[in-house]
């Protein structure tokens, strides 16, 4: 199958699976017959969204109760870097955030950008409400710094003793559980919704080993995240093969199903997130790629580069390595490989250890040197180049031309073939992750390494189209009565964005769900 006509087949599945629903769903369950639990909200998920959702529900007066099929709480803000933007101005924002859409021709819906770009200028009002003794750090900066009032954007982080999200997390869950007492069932996954007279009536839950109807009577909010461990939506919308999870193994395309019962339009659904893991035995999640050192290269099954490794935007790395190979009818970066020498071996870790589900809730740890991966098999270890390509068989004879070729342009000052750059220039995107030397020649003599990587998926974005109040939208564009949604499930990105965006998106659209589901009146 060619990758033309893979990509005519998931629009025909996407249109399929969106027109479906609009006739009455067999499966949803009806809202005739008792309800075991009765609250206002009924929040789906408790990440970041989920948390920002029930803080605004409740502070608007609502009853709200979160459920959340994993033991934790904390979804995939937990394992993510924690980062979220804060423009200095709304309006620049917007300017400088349409342009992402136009890299990949996504849709894009002007009013959700705005008011995204609204909330994402308020939210140090946000945490100076619900966590006055939180301090917020500068990380970054913008990705795209050639992209109009790119100067307007910045990332931050809370500040606090552990990495990534976790920290986010933790005073999300002070604001939800202390301060405002809100319950909180935990290992109890939404099964289905249920279908009221008046739109969505609550949904079944499996709680305590039972199925329990619980009632929501001001409306459901979805905060549970994307497919990104579903393998049947893997199939159907992830274009490439063997694609591997970075963080929550909780999103299973939930909230995807449950949407599509009663009849919603979904969008973005081939838009992802998706940086480059490495599979890390015992360990649910990959852990994600990030080359502390300029000695290496990648190269595919066929030994040979096909890419700028230094110049990809690690958020995109899964289209640099997804291209279908129409006759030989093979995805053949997929995996890819990681060649290093000594030099690149004692540099640093290939990954930024403190991200990802494997690091921040497994607690793998990478070694310093990479030893314990040698001896785990993880990365190879040959003295020859010709060892080293019988070990992750490739053709040895492309695999020694490809550095031979790459050693001769580093020596000349320039990648012939891809155009990485020397050295790091300009404003960065990330701070303290950087390395400020981009490109340097292998060794002439072993030990060389290698080590095999694929696309791993940090989220998805696709999922129910929503309104600007956060509504989710039938396949006409109307909203679903009492039925909203936030976070990546749905998410208003599309396949090239802004990073620290998704997690933004999770605390803008959370309050706004939770304000809009708030704002209901009370069914009967």
């Amino acid at each position: 199958m060619t990758n033309i006509s893979k990509r005519s087949f998931l629009k025909f599945a996407v249109a399929s699976a969106a027109a479906v629903p609009a006739v009455r769903a067999a499966s949803a369950a009806e809202a005739s017959g008792k309800w075991d639990e009765v609250t206002d909200v009924l929040v789906i998920g408790y990440g970041g969204a989920g948390a920002a959702a029930a803080i605004e529900a409740h502070d608007a007066g609502a009853k709200v109760l979160i459920v959340e099929k994993m033991k934790n709480a904390g979804g995939n803000t937990r394992a993510s870097g924690g980062g979220f933007i804060i423009p200095k101005d709304a309006d620049q924002a917007y300017e400088y955030l349409e342009k992402t859409f136009l890299f990949a021709d996504n849709e894009m819906d002007g009013s959700l950008v705005r008011e995204f770009c609204k909330g994402a200028v308020a939210l140090p009002q946000f945490f100076k409400r619900i966590a006055p003794n939180a301090k917020l750090r500068v990380t970054g900066h913008a990705n795209y710094p050639y992209l109009p009032h790119a100067d307007n954007i910045t990332k931050y982080r809370v500040r606090g003793k552990h990495t990534g999200g976790i920290d986010l997390i933790e005073t999300l869950r002070t604001a939800v559980e202390k301060d405002r007492n809100i319950p909180v069932w935990l290992e109890s996954p939404a099964l289905e919704l249920v279908r009221g007279p008046n739109g969505v009536a609550g949904a079944v839950v499996r709680h305590d080993g039972k199925n329990v109807r619980v009632q929501a009577r001001r409306g459901v909010v979805l905060a549970c995240g994307g497919y990104e461990y579903d393998k049947q939506s893997l199939q159907n919308y992830c274009l490439g093969t063997n694609v591997l999870g970075l963080g929550n193994p909780g999103n299973t395309g939930d909230g995807i199903r449950m949407a599509a019962s009663m009849g919603a339009r979904l969008w973005h659904m081939t838009s992802y997130s998706c940086p480059l893991g490495i599979k890390i035995p015992g360990c649910k999640a990959a852990v994600f790629v990030s080359m502390q050192t300029p000695n290496y290269i990648m190269v595919n099954q066929d030994g040979k580069r096909f890419c700028n490794e230094a110049g990809v935007d690690f958020h995109g790395f899964i289209y640099a390595v997804n291209q279908l190979d129409g006759v030989k009818h093979r995805y053949p970066a997929i995996p890819c490989y990681i060649i290093m020498d000594e030099v690149g071996r004692l540099a640093g870790r290939p990954t930024h250890f403190s991200y990802g589900y494997a690091a921040q809730i497994e607690g793998y740890r990478w070694s310093e040197d990479s030893s314990r991966e040698i001896q785990s098999g993880v990365v190879k270890k040959a003295e020859t180049l010709d060892d080293l390509a019988k070990m992750i068989n490739v053709p040895a004879e492309n695999l020694k031309a490809q550095v031979a070729r790459w050693n001769a342009d580093m020596k000349k000052g320039a990648d012939t073939e891809f155009g990485r750059k020397l050295k790091k220039t300009g404003k960065t995107a990330f701070v303290g992750t950087e390395v400020p030397t981009l490109s340097a020649p292998l060794s002439e003599k072993g030990p060389y390494y290698a080590i095999q990587a694929f696309p791993a998926l940090l989220n998805t974005q696709g999922g129910p189209k929503r309104d600007a109040k956060a509504r989710v939208m039938d396949v006409y564009d109307r909203p679903i009565p009492r039925l909203f949604v936030a976070g990546e499930l749905g998410s208003i990105w599309g396949s090239i964005y802004q990073g620290s965006s998704n997690v933004c998106e999770a605390l803008v659209y959370g309050r706004i769900a939770g304000a809009s589901a708030a704002a209901e009146k009370p069914a009967a």
